[in-house]
């Protein structure tokens, strides 16, 4: 605690510092920086109070919110979206994985789904089926594209870097990410030098699938991903039902030691980020870092 303490000090002297910057996933777009700060604070706050921790009252927490970017008109009406609007390449690659990921398919299906068009139909079939993101194609569609305009657009990625970059200056000790945030936080760090995060948390996140990590890392089959300059801890919580979150261990995938731990989340509610900011792993994890 007089770590603690001595960091509220250094913030009065030298503007705001946060304990924490969060960084949300996707379907943001409709959300906002306090709407986000809000839930946030407020789910991991409860996770907090459950495991004991004695400085859950001045929390203080950060935000790297960059859904708004996604309403630039460079998108289209995110829930009319159809099969044929998915792009070749990292998109179809993407919804293929995670539709593998939860259904093994049969020789069979795997010969006549053969290559884009067919394929991605077939994984359509198997995700409405485990009614990921509602069930609904446009909303599954959604889902792969906004992952894959952060992978691909550069122009859009730097202005989500440079919102990371932001609200890293409120030197944070610990770096909490969700979903597509998980990859951006990734990005971020691993690409940077050290800064005041020894802690990483990711949960629910798709850094495991293998379309992702290739944009990532190109030698994804030749050697491990590089390790996120300045961090010691790395703790990755997966709920079991999570679809995005389908490659649950990534420890190995990277040139360091990672703290793979379950979540048992509902089916309903298998990739919110409010479950997750609760999970008693979240929390101690949590608690551990700002101790």
């Amino acid at each position: 605690m007089l770590t603690r303490w001595l960091s509220r000090q250094g913030a009065k002297r030298g503007g705001f510092m946060a304990d924490v910057v969060a960084v949300h996933g996707i379907f943001a777009n409709r959300s906002s920086r306090d709407e986000m700060h809000g839930s946030w604070l407020a789910a991991l706050s409860e996770g907090l109070r459950n495991v004991r921790f004695a400085g859950v009252e001045d929390l203080a927490m950060e935000c790297a919110f960059y859904g708004h970017l996604y309403n630039d008109g460079k998108a289209g009406a995110a829930w009319q979206y159809v099969t044929g609007d998915l792009q070749p390449g990292v998109e179809e690659d993407l919804l293929v994985a995670l539709a593998e990921a939860v259904e093994d398919p049969s020789h069979e299906a795997v010969g006549k789904a053969g290559y884009a068009p067919q394929s991605a139909q077939w994984a359509i079939r198997v995700l409405q089926s485990r009614k990921f993101f509602g069930g609904t194609a446009a909303g599954i569609i959604g889902f792969v594209k906004q992952v894959a305009r952060y992978l691909r657009d550069d122009d859009f990625k730097k202005a989500v870097r440079a919102e990371f970059s932001a609200a890293m200056e409120s030197r944070p000790r610990l770096v909490i990410a969700h979903s597509l945030g998980s990859v951006v936080a990734y990005d971020w760090l691993r690409s940077h030098a050290a800064t005041s995060a020894t802690t990483l948390i990711t949960l629910g996140s798709p850094l495991g699938l293998r379309p992702v990590l290739r944009e990532l890392h190109p030698f994804v089959d030749a050697c491990q991903a590089p390790w996120p300059t300045g961090i010691g801890t790395w703790v990755n919580v997966a709920a079991k039902e999570d679809v995005v979150a389908s490659v649950k261990e990534l420890h190995g995938l990277f040139a360091g030691k990672i703290q793979d731990l379950p979540a048992s989340n509902s089916r309903g509610t298998a990739h919110d980020v409010t479950a997750y900011l609760k999970n008693v792993h979240t929390a101690r994890s949590v608690k551990v870092a700002l101790d």
